[in-house]
């Protein structure tokens, strides 16, 4: 289980409104107040940024730069994480267009990839904009939940990347019409090992989800029920070798139907 984590420090440099700033912290939970613009919600989105992707505002890291600034933001914090203190460091150098990279420093030394941070911290957000989840498109509700599975299983990030990459190739292949069935199946064979391991990873949480709403006692509130449907609704219980041959013969089958749809339905 992810323990629990504080930060002791947060510094900024050039990011959004903030020139510079600086904030000690003890551990204890913090109430933002102030003026509408005063950038309570800029402090915040800087915490999001010690976890990987673009923030609670999924920008383009050109735009965090406050405007008029020489040079790009970064973001400095002291943690006391899952693995012990560390300092952690990020911010992009300067550039424009949404192809800046942003770069990270855990204790000085440059990470190989952001995803390193999840070994020190997990960081998760629900704001006033993410009403949506319940109303909008499935695909943000699977985001939303991968990064709660984030939390608990820093691979699944990895797993979920790759899947993403697979399935771009296969729709490629397919809407160039090259139906190659040996390239074909091997990128399904991956997808489908990739696919049924994030599945279960995705279960696993729920089931974590429910034990917590099923563990409230009395309340005036209704209790949540939570499932997960439109991928093999109720089979999951089934040995992962029998879930991962359904999935491929459903890709395989699928070809010419998602050819025509010009992505993986």
């Amino acid at each position: 289980m992810a323990q629990k984590t504080s930060l002791s420090r947060l510094k900024l440099t050039d990011f959004r409104n903030y020139a510079e700033a600086a904030l000690s912290l003890d551990g204890r939970h913090v109430v933002l107040t102030g003026e509408n613009g005063a950038g309570k919600t800029n402090l915040l989105e800087a915490v999001s940024f010690l976890s990987p992707g673009r923030g609670l505002r999924r920008a383009v890291l050109s735009d965090v730069t406050r405007v008029g600034a020489a040079a790009g933001f970064t973001i400095f914090a002291d943690v006391d994480g899952m693995d012990g203190e560390v300092s952690i460091g990020t911010g992009i150098e300067p550039g424009e267009g949404e192809n800046v990279t942003r770069k990270l420093r855990i204790n000085g030394t440059p990470a190989r990839s952001t995803e390193e941070l999840t070994d020190h911290l997990s960081v998760l957000w629900l704001t006033p904009a993410m009403d949506g989840l319940f109303t909008g498109a499935s695909s943000d509700r699977r985001r939303f939940l991968d990064r709660l599975v984030l939390s608990l299983d820093p691979a699944h990030g990895r797993r979920a990347s790759d899947f993403e990459r697979a399935m771009r190739s296969r729709n490629k292949l397919l809407s160039e019409g090259r139906f190659d069935p040996s390239w074909l199946s091997a990128i399904e064979a991956q997808m489908a090992g990739l696919g049924i391991a994030m599945a279960a990873a995705r279960q696993e949480m729920l089931g974590l989800l429910r034990t917590l709403s099923g563990n409230s006692g009395e309340t005036p509130f209704p209790t949540p029920v939570l499932t997960l449907e439109g991928f093999m609704d109720g089979a999951m219980d089934r040995p992962s070798a029998d879930l991962e041959e359904d999935y491929l013969d459903m890709l395989r089958n699928g070809r010419g139907r998602d050819a025509a749809a010009g992505r993986t339905l």
